[in-house]
């Protein structure tokens, strides 16, 4: 599953610098843009957000600052690691939980892209499984760092 995500987000993000490509250039050399390029942007940059969640959540590899990380060692550290991996859990749940409603709210109103009319529930359902397999690996994560024994 991890290989299809990561085929997938390489081709989302091939596919999102073609759309942007032939809409600069026919926005600036022709003076005509591309039609819906915008919204193929907000669809793309959509799926290759919530496609990179997991990988990046599998890998335990989010973006962090490490300015206090040489004050944490040994069980302290783990402890520090199962309260950040927690905390995000929590969190990614409240957006996937907020992001299923908004779906099921798109749902019953039928609502499409104003361009090409293309439905936007499947897109954010699609949105939701992968923000929920990203909660489930966080909480993997959590209680992986809680039952490590003291190593360092």
């Amino acid at each position: 599953m991890f290989r299809l995500l990561q085929w997938l987000a390489g081709a989302t993000l091939f596919a999102l610098m073609v759309v942007v490509s032939v809409d600069v250039i026919g926005r600036y050399l022709f003076n005509m843009p591309l039609p819906a390029g915008y919204e193929m942007v907000q669809a793309l940059m959509g799926i290759m957000v919530f496609t990179a969640l997991p990988l990046i959540s599998r890998e335990n590899d989010q973006i962090t600052i490490g300015l206090l990380d040489h004050l944490f060692r040994g069980r302290a550290n783990r402890w520090r690691l199962a309260f950040v991996n927690g905390f995000s859990a929590v969190v990614l749940a409240f957006i996937t939980w907020r992001l299923w409603a908004r779906t099921g709210d798109l749902t019953a109103n039928r609502d499409v892209t104003p361009v090409l009319g293309f439905p936007l529930a499947p897109l954010g359902y699609f949105m939701v499984a992968l923000a929920a397999i990203s909660v489930v690996l966080l909480v993997l994560l959590t209680f992986r760092c809680l039952s490590q024994r003291s190593a360092s």
